[in-house]
C-alpha cells in the first residue's frame, strides 16, 4: 500500500537525516526494507548510489561531511575516519579537504574506489569518538598516526591546534601511546610536544625584532601552568602576548586595550606596537628583561 511504501521511506529519511543524507544498505534492510524496493527506489530516483551498498537519500547533493559519511558507512562495521581526513575535521591541519581516509580493524572492512583504507588488528575504544555524527578517531590518535608522515613543523602546529581546540595535554598524548606501543612516530610526537611553534605573521616580525636589536629570543606558543603563551622567557620570568585587533571595534579600541592591559602586569603587544613602534617597543622590552 501507499501509506506504507511512505512510512519505510520516511523511515529511510530519519536513519539519513542523521548521517548528512547517507544511508547503507544494511541500514536499510535492518528497517525492514528489502533489497527490490531499494532497487525501485534506485531506478526512480530516491536512492542515488554514492559507493557500493551506500546512498543518498532524494538526492546527491555533495559536502565533505556527506563524502566522510558515505566513506566509513562504506567500508563497513567498525570503520572510523582516521589519518589526515580526521585531522582536517578535528582543525589540527588547515588544508583543503583531503580524499576521505578511514581505519578498519583487519577482520572488517572493504576496499572501495576513492578511499583510503588503513587497517589495524585492534583499535582502542578510547582512541575513536563521532564529531559531527561521524564515527572519527580522537585527536591524540590523529597526532600518533600522522606523526611518521608530518614534518616536525607540520606536527608541532598539529600539537598546537589539537591543544586549542581539543584540549589535548600531552598526559592524553602519552595514554594514546601507551595504548599503541607498537604504533611507529611515538617518540617524533614526543618530541613534537614540547617544541616551539610560530603560529601568525605578527609573531614572525616580532622575533625579527628582537633579532634586529640583538634581544634574546623567547619560547613560542608553548604551555606554562596550563595555559599556552605567545612568547615566554623563562630565565627572566617574562610572558608577552601578540594581540590581533581583528575582534576589536576599530584600532583604536584595540590600541587602547593593549595599552590598558601593558599598565597591567599582563605584558601584550599589538600589531603597531612590533611594525610601526619597533624602536620604542624594543627598548621597553630590553628594560622589562634587565629589571628581571
Amino acid at each position: 500500500p501507499q501509506g506504507g511504501m511512505g512510512s519505510m521511506f520516511a523511515a529511510a529519511g530519519r536513519i539519513a537525516a542523521g548521517q548528512h543524507g547517507r544511508v547503507s544498505c544494511e541500514q536499510l534492510l535492518e528497517a525492514g526494507i528489502d533489497r527490490a524496493r531499494i532497487r525501485r527506489w534506485l531506478a526512480d530516483g530516491r536512492l542515488h548510489a554514492v559507493h557500493v551498498g551506500v546512498y543518498a537519500l532524494g538526492h546527491d547533493g555533495r559536502t565533505m561531511l556527506a563524502d566522510y559519511m558515505a566513506a566509513v558507512l562504506a567500508c563497513g562495521a567498525g570503520a572510523v575516519l582516521s589519518h589526515r581526513a580526521a585531522a582536517h575535521l578535528l582543525r589540527l591541519l588547515t588544508t583543503a579537504p583531503p580524499t576521505p581516509e578511514v581505519t578498519v580493524p583487519t577482520t572488517a572492512g572493504r576496499r572501495r574506489r576513492g578511499i583510503v583504507v588503513h587497517r589495524v588488528r585492534e583499535l582502542p575504544t578510547l582512541d575513536t569518538s563521532t564529531l559531527h555524527g561521524i564515527p572519527i578517531t580522537t585527536a591524540p590518535r590523529v597526532l600518533l598516526d600522522l606523526a611518521p608522515a608530518l614534518s616536525a613543523r607540520q606536527l608541532t602546529r598539529a600539537c598546537h591546534e589539537a591543544w586549542v581546540h581539543h584540549d589535548v595535554s600531552p598526559a592524553l598524548v602519552e595514554a594514546c601511546i601507551a595504548r599503541n606501543p607498537r604504533k611507529p612516530g611515538a617518540r617524533k610526537l614526543r618530541g613534537a610536544l614540547g617544541d616551539d611553534v610560530t603560529l601568525s605573521a605578527l609573531e614572525t616580525a616580532f622575533l625579527a625584532l628582537l633579532d634586529r636589536h640583538g634581544l634574546p629570543r623567547p619560547r613560542t606558543n608553548v604551555d606554562r601552568a596550563g595555559d599556552k603563551v605567545d612568547c615566554y622567557w623563562p630565565q627572566h620570568e617574562l610572558t608577552v602576548e601578540l594581540l590581533s585587533y581583528r575582534y576589536h571595534a576599530s584600532r583604536h579600541a584595540f590600541e587602547a586595550d593593549v595599552a590598558r592591559r601593558r599598565r597591567s602586569s599582563h605584558v601584550a603587544y599589538s600589531y603597531g606596537d612590533v611594525l610601526e613602534r619597533g624602536t620604542a617597543t624594543a627598548a621597553e622590552l630590553r628594560a622589562r628583561l634587565e629589571r628581571r
